[in-house]
Protein backbone atom coordinates (compact mmCIF):
# COMPACT_ATOMS: atom_id res chain seq x y z
CA UNK A 1 0.00 0.00 0.00
CA UNK A 2 1.44 3.07 -0.75
CA UNK A 3 1.47 5.88 1.08
CA UNK A 4 -1.31 7.95 0.04
CA UNK A 5 -3.49 4.85 0.40
CA UNK A 6 -2.08 4.50 3.87
CA UNK A 7 -3.21 7.98 5.32
CA UNK A 8 -6.60 7.38 3.93
CA UNK A 9 -6.85 3.67 5.01
CA UNK A 10 -6.07 5.37 8.85
CA UNK A 11 -8.33 8.56 7.92
CA UNK A 12 -11.05 6.14 7.31
CA UNK A 13 -10.32 3.91 10.72
CA UNK A 14 -10.35 6.46 12.88
CA UNK A 15 -13.73 7.88 11.92
CA UNK A 16 -16.22 7.85 14.27
CA UNK A 17 -18.71 4.67 14.49
CA UNK A 18 -21.77 6.65 13.23
CA UNK A 19 -20.39 10.30 11.81
CA UNK A 20 -22.05 13.46 11.22
CA UNK A 21 -21.75 14.28 7.65
CA UNK A 22 -23.61 16.08 4.86
CA UNK A 23 -23.22 17.41 1.16
CA UNK A 24 -24.35 20.64 1.42
CA UNK A 25 -24.38 22.68 4.65
CA UNK A 26 -27.69 23.55 3.70
CA UNK A 27 -29.70 20.65 4.09
CA UNK A 28 -27.91 20.16 7.25
CA UNK A 29 -26.07 17.33 9.10
CA UNK A 30 -27.09 13.95 8.98
CA UNK A 31 -25.96 11.23 11.00
CA UNK A 32 -24.98 7.55 9.66
CA UNK A 33 -22.63 4.20 10.13
CA UNK A 34 -19.18 5.42 8.49
CA UNK A 35 -19.43 3.34 5.73
CA UNK A 36 -22.58 5.28 4.62
CA UNK A 37 -21.33 8.32 6.05
CA UNK A 38 -17.97 8.59 3.62
CA UNK A 39 -19.73 8.70 0.30
CA UNK A 40 -20.44 12.54 1.65
CA UNK A 41 -18.32 15.12 1.07
CA UNK A 42 -18.05 16.32 4.28
CA UNK A 43 -17.43 14.53 7.68
CA UNK A 44 -17.13 14.04 11.12
CA UNK A 45 -13.48 13.22 11.68
CA UNK A 46 -13.09 13.05 15.42
CA UNK A 47 -15.48 11.57 18.16
CA UNK A 48 -16.73 13.11 21.22
CA UNK A 49 -14.05 11.61 23.59
CA UNK A 50 -10.97 11.57 21.65
CA UNK A 51 -9.06 13.86 19.31
CA UNK A 52 -6.90 12.32 16.50
CA UNK A 53 -6.60 14.77 13.74
CA UNK A 54 -5.88 18.63 14.05
CA UNK A 55 -7.80 20.42 11.05
CA UNK A 56 -7.16 23.78 10.24
CA UNK A 57 -9.02 25.54 7.70
CA UNK A 58 -7.10 28.15 5.59
CA UNK A 59 -9.26 30.11 3.03
CA UNK A 60 -6.60 31.15 0.57
CA UNK A 61 -6.12 30.24 -2.77
CA UNK A 62 -2.92 28.47 -2.06
CA UNK A 63 -3.59 26.91 1.02
CA UNK A 64 -2.48 23.38 -0.25
CA UNK A 65 0.87 25.14 -0.32
CA UNK A 66 0.62 27.90 2.01
CA UNK A 67 1.87 26.10 4.96
CA UNK A 68 5.21 25.46 3.50
CA UNK A 69 5.97 28.70 2.61
CA UNK A 70 4.72 29.54 6.59
CA UNK A 71 7.69 27.00 7.92
CA UNK A 72 5.41 24.85 8.86
CA UNK A 73 5.02 21.19 9.04
CA UNK A 74 3.61 19.34 6.49
CA UNK A 75 0.08 17.96 7.04
CA UNK A 76 -0.80 13.93 6.84
CA UNK A 77 -3.38 14.88 4.38
CA UNK A 78 -5.19 18.09 2.65
CA UNK A 79 -8.40 18.16 1.06
CA UNK A 80 -8.38 20.94 -0.98
CA UNK A 81 -11.81 22.72 -3.03
CA UNK A 82 -10.70 22.67 -6.80
CA UNK A 83 -12.63 25.90 -7.46
CA UNK A 84 -11.19 28.21 -4.95
CA UNK A 85 -8.14 26.88 -3.50
CA UNK A 86 -9.22 26.59 0.05
CA UNK A 87 -8.19 23.75 1.87
CA UNK A 88 -8.21 21.87 5.00
CA UNK A 89 -5.41 21.18 6.14
CA UNK A 90 -5.77 17.61 8.64
CA UNK A 91 -2.85 16.71 10.95
CA UNK A 92 -2.77 12.82 12.54
CA UNK A 93 -1.63 12.41 15.98
CA UNK A 94 0.33 9.29 16.95
CA UNK A 95 -1.76 9.68 20.55
CA UNK A 96 -5.13 10.87 20.22
CA UNK A 97 -5.99 13.88 22.95
CA UNK A 98 -8.97 12.89 25.43
CA UNK A 99 -11.56 16.11 25.09
CA UNK A 100 -14.34 14.31 27.29
CA UNK A 101 -14.84 15.58 30.79
CA UNK A 102 -12.92 12.83 32.76
CA UNK A 103 -9.81 13.79 30.64
CA UNK A 104 -6.45 15.37 32.46
CA UNK A 105 -6.61 19.35 32.93
CA UNK A 106 -2.42 19.68 32.02
CA UNK A 107 -2.11 17.18 28.65
CA UNK A 108 -5.23 19.18 27.38
CA UNK A 109 -4.08 22.90 27.81
CA UNK A 110 -0.65 21.63 26.27
CA UNK A 111 -2.82 20.56 23.35
CA UNK A 112 -4.50 23.93 23.10
CA UNK A 113 -1.54 25.59 23.36
CA UNK A 114 0.06 23.56 20.42
CA UNK A 115 -3.38 23.63 17.96
CA UNK A 116 -3.85 27.35 18.84
CA UNK A 117 -0.15 28.60 17.67
CA UNK A 118 0.01 26.00 14.79
CA UNK A 119 -3.38 27.83 13.73
CA UNK A 120 -1.97 30.64 13.90
CA UNK A 121 1.20 29.91 12.19
CA UNK A 122 -0.89 28.34 9.49
CA UNK A 123 -3.34 31.52 9.13
CA UNK A 124 -6.46 29.26 9.59
CA UNK A 125 -9.95 30.55 10.63
CA UNK A 126 -10.36 30.81 14.03
CA UNK A 127 -14.22 30.87 13.74
CA UNK A 128 -13.61 27.00 12.14
CA UNK A 129 -15.37 24.81 14.81
CA UNK A 130 -13.55 21.62 13.59
CA UNK A 131 -16.71 19.15 13.74
CA UNK A 132 -17.05 18.70 10.28
CA UNK A 133 -14.09 18.72 7.49
CA UNK A 134 -13.45 18.13 3.74
CA UNK A 135 -13.87 14.25 3.59
CA UNK A 136 -10.74 13.36 1.66
CA UNK A 137 -11.88 10.30 0.60
CA UNK A 138 -14.57 11.72 -1.56
CA UNK A 139 -13.59 12.58 -5.13
CA UNK A 140 -14.88 15.97 -4.79
CA UNK A 141 -12.18 17.43 -3.68
CA UNK A 142 -8.39 17.65 -4.74
CA UNK A 143 -6.46 15.22 -2.26
CA UNK A 144 -2.97 14.73 -1.12
CA UNK A 145 -0.78 13.40 1.51
CA UNK A 146 2.76 15.04 2.46
CA UNK A 147 4.09 13.70 5.66
CA UNK A 148 3.78 9.49 6.17
CA UNK A 149 4.21 9.80 10.14
CA UNK A 150 1.63 10.67 12.44
CA UNK A 151 3.08 13.48 15.07
CA UNK A 152 3.23 13.54 18.35
CA UNK A 153 2.54 16.88 19.86
CA UNK A 154 6.05 17.94 20.95
CA UNK A 155 7.02 17.25 17.24
CA UNK A 156 4.34 20.11 16.40
CA UNK A 157 5.61 21.85 18.89
CA UNK A 158 8.93 22.33 17.34
CA UNK A 159 7.88 24.27 14.65
CA UNK A 160 5.78 27.04 16.99
CA UNK A 161 6.04 29.68 19.10
CA UNK A 162 4.31 28.49 22.92
CA UNK A 163 5.29 31.49 24.81
CA UNK A 164 2.08 33.10 24.19
CA UNK A 165 0.10 30.34 25.76
CA UNK A 166 2.23 29.99 28.88
CA UNK A 167 0.46 30.73 32.25
CA UNK A 168 -2.34 31.51 30.88
CA UNK A 169 -5.31 30.68 33.06
CA UNK A 170 -8.05 30.96 30.54
CA UNK A 171 -6.75 30.13 26.67
CA UNK A 172 -8.45 30.90 23.29
CA UNK A 173 -12.21 30.16 23.24
CA UNK A 174 -12.02 27.90 20.04
CA UNK A 175 -10.80 24.17 18.72
CA UNK A 176 -9.77 22.20 21.83
CA UNK A 177 -9.69 26.05 23.53
CA UNK A 178 -13.60 24.74 24.27
CA UNK A 179 -12.71 21.69 25.93
CA UNK A 180 -10.03 23.35 28.06
CA UNK A 181 -11.97 26.33 29.45
CA UNK A 182 -14.97 24.17 30.01
CA UNK A 183 -12.85 21.46 32.04
CA UNK A 184 -11.65 24.76 33.98
CA UNK A 185 -15.07 25.66 34.70
CA UNK A 186 -16.99 22.53 35.89
CA UNK A 187 -14.18 21.84 37.74
CA UNK A 188 -14.00 25.27 39.47
CA UNK A 189 -17.90 24.70 40.28
CA UNK A 190 -17.78 21.19 41.61
CA UNK A 191 -14.95 21.55 44.14
CA UNK A 192 -17.12 24.89 45.33
CA UNK A 193 -20.15 22.86 45.77
CA UNK A 194 -18.19 19.98 47.48
CA UNK A 195 -16.80 22.63 50.18
CA UNK A 196 -20.12 24.32 50.41
CA UNK A 197 -21.45 20.52 51.43
CA UNK A 198 -23.40 19.34 48.01
CA UNK A 199 -23.75 15.46 47.94
CA UNK A 200 -21.82 13.96 45.72
CA UNK A 201 -25.13 12.85 44.17
CA UNK A 202 -26.19 15.77 42.74
CA UNK A 203 -22.31 16.03 41.45
CA UNK A 204 -22.83 12.62 39.68
CA UNK A 205 -25.94 12.28 38.36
Amino acid sequence: MNSNAQQLSLFEQRLPKKPYHTDEFANGLAIARAQNAIKSRYIQANGPTHKYWLVFDVDKPNASLDWYDSDAPAPNIIATNRENGHAHLIYGLEVSIRTAPDGRSAPLRYAVAVESALREKLGADIGYAGLICKNPLNPHWQVSTWESCLYNLDWLADYVDLSAYSGRKRLPDYGLGRNCNLFDYLSTWAYKAIRQGWPVKYLTA
